[in-house]
């Protein structure tokens, strides 16, 4: 999967403007780091045992898997 790909995935509210965050992340050398901090604040805000809201639990696992995608994806990008 490409970078450009994965960002279809994204979140929506990010879609119109002429340039995303991501891409002057990326441009910028931080958007590794970005992805890193954005999968500890979702693990560590879900750390509870018996959380009440199942369905937060459930969308935060799935940004984890998103950003670590899309650290993988770049891995892969700039492996090749």
């Amino acid at each position: 999967m490409k970078l450009n790909d994965l960002k279809k995935k994204g979140s929506s509210h990010y879609k119109g403007e002429k340039v995303e965050p991501i891409d002057r992340m990326k441009e910028g050398g931080i958007l590794w780091d970005f992805a890193r901090g954005n999968i500890i604040k979702y693990a560590y805000r879900n750390r509870w045992e018996n959380h009440p809201l199942k369905e937060e639990i459930i969308q935060d696992m799935n940004k984890i898997a998103h950003y670590a995608e899309m650290i993988k994806t770049m891995e892969d990008e700039s492996s090749s």
